[in-house]
């Protein structure tokens, strides 16, 4: 779970890492053993890109009015 700016930062960064290990393992894997590599990663990246959606949606209010 992301709880904070700076949590997001790095899940959205952890993103960007796993998605470059994937691109390079697609250049030096077979297609079969890249699907086996890969599933986990994959898994992963959903698993973080939900932790950011819920995070983004969390805590969503419509701003007050300041009565003068």
């Amino acid at each position: 779970m992301i709880f904070n700016d700076e949590q997001l930062k790095q899940a959205q960064q952890a993103i960007v890492n796993l998605q470059r290990i994937l691109l390079q393992a697609r250049k030096v894997h077979s297609p079969a053993e890249y699907k086996v590599l890969a599933e986990p990663i994959l898994l992963e990246i959903q698993q973080r890109e939900q932790d950011i959606l819920t995070y983004l949606s969390a805590g969503v209010t419509e701003p007050s009015l300041a009565i003068s």
